[in-house]
């Protein structure tokens, strides 16, 4: 389907996802491992980044808000009258507190910034791409804070925690009265508090209608998205769907929750995302298209509404705003397109020492059941651009869930009705469409103007001559740089195969995270584990993984004795049935050199 070729807004960097259902699986812990410090003594790999690039990716805003900082500052646990959200508590859920900086002044974990209302000067917090997109690994007494790599972080828990902070405040008169005081200081008077109340009153009921919207069916566990995964394709749709059309009941669950992926190489690709469906192409437009549909779903604000007679963009026959930072964005993608892949054999890293022997034989296994999709980047190479392999759904045979959302899920459309997807371009909305098709609807009509005043300014580029309609795509023949697809749609459904620079760092693997380490990917399907615990930072540097015997949430592949859907293990089964376990291991030191 074309309109998913411009999915460049589905999933952007990072995602959200909800579930209103409690409960987290734990393993028993050490009664001491609560007592000690936040820490952030991490030793850094370099990564093409220096501590000033660095600190500006963790913390430059796009736009995203979840409550006023002041709120987020003064929510109370509902059961008592401690902060909820401290930094030992964040750090809990997986995210990676850091001292206070210029950047950074509120103190906040790493990707929680603070974006400032033009207009009345109001502080946000907000995800920015680092929060999802940044973890640490430890090994041997050194911790390893890898930048642009998958988070282990449980958003869900975090945001179920938002909602009943929220709900607290509101409904326990003391609690209110507390947390008036805090907010709003020496402003504090009748007028007021009434007013915060009110806007108390309709976060929390929008907080409780995201939840709403993506709720798992009932028969689904508990801890179904948990640590190092979430929804993203879903959780896009339903900021179309439900928020931005203001149509409550016009959501899908998200059911199809992935591994976070990793960032080097994103710029470089000509399609992002697990589906290939979020286009590179054009350069000069193609990421902030994607960027933009990314903080979209992530507390973007986007509204899609009747202008009744007072039209934003004249050209377009409705009003499309959000809280986006477009500026944000750009810088937040210069950035990713810089970064480079962690190494194995960084100078500051003390990992073992890989065996060249077993390296040279992986490399001759890699070359003959590998390379074929996952293509070789030389690590001074890696601003090359490159174009994806993708591997049909029929071929790879991995969990289908997530390849299917987008073709699947379904959403009313309202005022959308008789309009072009793209705008100016695409299908005809009919009353019920593909979900994604009304974000797609959204993203278009917040760049028109930005893409307006690029092609006037004359800022294309390669593509300044042809005809660039509201979704970013070259109408005006190819200008795909060598080596590039033109940006036209993946086959459906599939799975895209990228190059594995610094796959080590990278656990667990397959798309939806069913697989804790290299040493499991190699098995045969059918003997690969059925469970393994989740959040453990700590590496397995002979398997390739966390280590899987403690964690913060045991990931089951069935339920009821049979495959979960969405939880899968099975497929990718190359060389698994050609290579003996003595070739698997040189296989896996080799990739460690990637």
């Amino acid at each position: 389907m074309r309109y998913l070729s411009f999915v460049a807004l589905l999933l952007g960097l990072f995602t959200v996802a909800c579930n209103t259902e409690q409960g987290r699986d734990t393993p028993t812990e050490d009664p001491t491992e609560k007592e000690k410090p936040v820490s952030s003594d991490w030793t850094y790999l370099d990564q093409g980044w220096n501590e000033t690039e660095r600190d500006s990716f963790w913390f430059t805003s796009q736009g995203a808000r979840i409550m006023p900082y002041a709120w987020f500052t003064a929510l109370e646990t509902p059961s008592d009258t401690l902060q909820l959200f401290t930094p030992r508590h964040l750090e809990d859920l997986g995210y990676l507190p850091v001292p206070e900086s210029a950047s950074n002044p509120g103190g906040l974990p790493i990707g929680f910034a603070l974006d400032k209302d033009q207009a009345t000067g109001e502080g946000f917090v907000g995800f920015t791409c680092a929060a999802c997109h940044t973890n640490v690994i430890d090994y041997a007494g050194k911790s390893f804070l890898i930048d642009g790599a998958p988070t282990l972080s449980d958003f869900v828990g975090f945001y179920d925690e938002v909602v009943l902070g929220l709900q607290a405040t509101r409904d326990n008169a003391a609690k209110f009265e507390r947390f008036a005081h805090t907010v709003l200081a020496d402003k504090y008077d009748e007028a007021a508090v009434a007013e915060l109340k009110a806007a108390l009153n309709e976060l929390t009921e929008a907080a409780a209608l995201r939840q709403k919207a993506a709720a798992l069916p009932d028969h689904y566990p508990t801890d179904f998205t948990s640590y190092g995964r979430l929804d993203a394709f879903t959780n896009i749709e339903n900021a179309g769907s439900v928020f931005a059309l203001n149509l409550p009941d016009n959501g899908n669950p998200a059911i199809a929750p992935v591994s976070y992926p990793f960032l080097w190489g994103t710029h470089q690709s000509d399609v992002v995302q697990w589906n290939g469906s979020a286009s590179n192409i054009p350069r000069s437009i193609g990421p902030l298209i994607r960027n933009t549909g990314e903080v979209v779903g992530v507390f973007g604000g986007l509204k899609i509404s009747d202008p009744k007679g007072k039209r934003i963009v004249p050209q377009l026959p409705l009003n499309y705003t959000s809280t986006a930072d477009f500026a944000g964005l750009e810088a937040l993608e210069n950035f990713v397109k810089t970064l480079e892949s962690p190494r194995w054999d960084d100078p500051n890293s003390n990992l073992p020492a890989v065996d060249p022997q077993l390296v040279a034989a992986g490399a001759v296994h890699f070359k003959k059941y590998c390379q074929g999709c996952h293509q070789l980047i030389p690590s001074d190479r890696q601003d090359s651009l490159y174009k994806a392999k993708m591997v049909p759904l029929a071929t790879i045979k991995t969990d289908p869930v997530t390849a299917m959302a987008a073709l699947t899920n379904m959403a009313a459309t309202g005022i959308l009705q008789g309009m072009k997807v793209e705008i100016l371009d695409g299908p005809v909305m009919q009353d019920t469409m593909p979900a994604i098709t009304i974000p797609v609807n959204g993203v278009a009509g917040l760049l028109a103007p930005v893409i307006l005043a690029k092609l006037k300014a004359g800022k294309e580029g390669e593509d300044k001559h042809a005809e660039i309609n509201m979704q970013g795509h070259s109408r005006g023949g190819s200008h795909a740089q060598e080596g590039e697809s033109s940006g036209d749609a993946a086959p459906d459904p599939s799975y895209k195969a990228r190059p594995l620079n610094g796959i080590w760092a990278t656990a667990p693997y397959l798309h939806n995270g069913s697989v804790p380490n290299l040493w499991e990917m190699l098995k045969k399907p059918e003997e690969r584990v059925q469970e393994f615990w989740v959040g453990s930072r700590e590496l397995d540097p002979k398997n390739v993984g966390f280590v899987t015997d403690k964690g913060k949430n045991l990931f089951k592949v069935t339920l009821n004795g049979e495959i979960m859907p969405g939880n899968s293990n099975l497929g990718h089964d190359f060389g698994t049935e050609q290579l003996t376990d003595t070739e698997k291991w040189e296989l896996i030191e080799f990739l460690k050199t990637l």
